[in-house]
């Protein structure tokens, strides 16, 4: 099963129980316009949550429990931050710290569960992104077993927003559009460039034929992934075989 789409259309609240009520066993990638993260799911139970920028909170509140030093988390998170994408999804921060010796199961059990607490809370916010879930053949093995039951995580993050607790998402300031998100071309694009070719659901400049031919297949994967139309409002989720080809968000494959 591949599911891929729009954070905007589809919440990843939603997302969540309807991966919790198929019991489904895979990778769901998430990424916005400040992080990119996975959610580890076995038999629609959460075993898992990586996230860079949170995962570092992981560390600190291993280090203030007592059961870490800053000295070997920096050297695990050096280690980390040196990984391909691919080896982080298969090895997130805890797991790593277990497979190097440096704390129990246990320990990293209890810390991590409240983690994933917080994680869920601050994705309950997520507005904007996007999601690519898939069912890899090889899934990772993890030494730490969270099986977090997808309803509770869901019921804490909206009982902490109902008692008024701001995410730390609130707090930051929105990317004005997000055509612009994941573009190959941004590091040679200006506020000029913006302003004459940005259209509300496409660039046309990241179109040009120069652009396509210096970067094409960076290009393709980014748009593949992540096209949104304000006008598109199908009520559903997409879902397909993975044989059936990637899908646009605009019906075509």
């Amino acid at each position: 099963m591949l599911l891929q789409g729009s954070i905007r259309r589809f919440r990843l609240a939603d997302l969540l129980q309807f991966l919790a009520a198929e019991e489904a066993t895979g990778v769901l990638e998430i990424r916005d316009f400040e992080e990119y993260g996975y959610i580890y799911l076995v038999d629609g139970a959460v075993e898992g949550i990586s996230l860079p920028l949170t995962d570092e909170k992981l560390g600190s509140r291993l280090v203030k429990a007592g059961l870490l030093s800053e000295e070997k988390l920096g050297q695990v998170l050096l280690e980390h931050a040196t990984m391909s994408r691919e080896e982080k999804r298969r090895q997130p921060l805890g797991q790593l710290l277990v497979e190097r010796g440096y704390l129990t199961e246990q320990a990293v059990h209890d810390i991590m569960a409240r983690q994933t607490l917080d994680q869920v809370f601050e994705l309950a916010h997520w507005q904007y992104g996007v999601f690519l879930y898939d069912e890899p053949e090889e899934m990772p093995t993890f030494t730490v077993k969270l099986q977090g039951n997808v309803q509770e995580l869901l019921l804490d993050a909206y009982r902490r927003i109902d008692e008024g607790q701001l995410a730390r998402k609130a707090r930051r300031r929105q990317v004005e559009s997000e055509v612009c998100f994941a573009c190959p071309a941004a590091a040679e694009c200006s506020e000029e460039v913006r302003r004459k070719y940005l259209r509300a659901d496409h660039c046309l400049w990241r179109e040009l034929a120069a652009l396509l031919d210096e970067q094409h297949e960076q290009l393709r994967d980014a748009r593949n992934l992540y096209r949104s139309r304000a006008g598109d409002r199908r009520p559903q989720l997409e879902a397909m075989a993975e044989d059936d080809g990637p899908w646009n968000g605009d019906g075509s494959e």
